[in-house]
C-alpha cells in the first residue's frame, strides 16, 4: 500500500530529501512513512498540509483515482497561475480590417481541461460503483443474475454495428425492436422527453412508455412524449 505523501511528492516534482529539509527531519524518516514502517505524526501532517497547500487527509491515506486527479489539477492550476501570460494576437473585424489585440495565454489550458474531463468520468464511475455494490440494490438480484445483467449491457454497447458516437450524441443503427426501444428510452431520459427520430405516432414503444408513465403519474396528465424544437436546426433554411 502506498500513501498519499508518495504520490503528492512525485506530482509536485519533489524528492524525499526536499520534503525532509522543509520539515526539518531526515530523508529516512520520510521513507519510513511512505513504506508504512511508521505513521506520520499529526503535527507533521499539519506541516505537510501547509507545505503543499493540500487537505491534510490526503497524506496518510491510500488515494482513490479521484484523489489523484484532484491533486494533479491542484498542481496544474498552480502552474497555470505561474505561467499564464499576456501575448499579442490578431483579429479581423467585419470590414476585413486586421487588429492586434492582447490575450491571456495559458500553456496548461488543454491539459487542465482534459483533467477536468477525466475527473468527471472518475466521479461518475465512483457513483456507479456505489450503486452496484449497494446492499439494497443487490438484494433484489442473485450475484450471478446481477453479473450477467451487467455483462449483457456491456456486450450490447460493444457491438460496433449498434451505435456510433457523433458530435450530436449517440446514433444507434439497427432495426430491431430492442434497439429502437433502448434508443428511444435513452434519448428521452437524456433530452427532457424530446424525441429525435420520427413522430411519436410512428413509434409503438414511445406510446407504450407514455401510457406507463401516465399510469404511475410520472408525467402530468397533459404531457406527451413529443418532438420539441431543436435549436440545431433553428436557423437552417428549408
Amino acid at each position: 500500500m502506498s500513501i498519499g505523501l508518495e504520490y503528492i511528492t512525485k506530482i509536485f516534482g519533489g524528492s524525499y530529501t526536499d520534503v525532509a529539509k522543509r520539515l526539518n527531519i531526515t530523508p529516512q524518516t520520510v521513507s519510513d512513512w511512505i513504506r508504512g514502517k511508521r505513521k506520520i505524526p499529526p503535527t507533521k501532517i499539519e506541516d505537510l498540509a501547509k507545505l503543499f497547500k493540500l487537505d491534510k487527509q490526503l497524506f496518510q491515506k491510500e488515494l482513490t483515482e479521484v484523489d489523484k486527479i484532484e491533486i494533479e489539477l491542484n498542481y496544474l492550476n498552480r502552474l497555470s497561475k505561474r505561467d499564464s501570460m499576456v501575448v499579442p494576437d490578431e483579429i479581423v473585424d467585419d470590414e476585413g480590417i486586421q487588429h492586434e489585440i492582447m490575450v491571456m495565454f495559458d500553456p496548461h489550458e488543454h491539459e487542465i481541461r482534459a483533467k477536468h474531463e477525466e475527473l468527471a468520468l472518475q466521479k461518475l464511475l465512483l457513483r456507479l460503483k456505489g450503486v452496484l455494490y449497494n446492499e439494497s440494490f443487490l438484494s433484489d438480484f442473485s450475484l450471478d443474475h446481477h453479473f450477467n445483467l451487467l455483462k449483457e449491457v456491456c456486450n450490447f454497447l460493444e457491438e460496433d454495428n449498434y451505435f456510433q458516437v457523433t458530435d450530436r450524441g449517440i446514433e444507434i443503427d439497427g432495426n430491431s425492436s430492442q434497439v429502437t426501444a433502448i434508443q428511444t428510452l435513452v434519448y428521452i431520459l437524456n433530452n427532457e422527453n424530446k424525441l429525435a427520430f420520427g413522430h411519436r405516432e410512428e413509434n409503438a414503444f414511445t406510446l407504450e412508455l407514455e401510457a406507463l408513465l401516465h399510469k404511475y403519474e410520472l408525467l402530468s396528465p397533459n404531457h406527451v412524449l413529443g418532438i420539441k424544437e431543436d435549436p440545431f436546426f433553428k436557423d437552417v433554411d428549408h
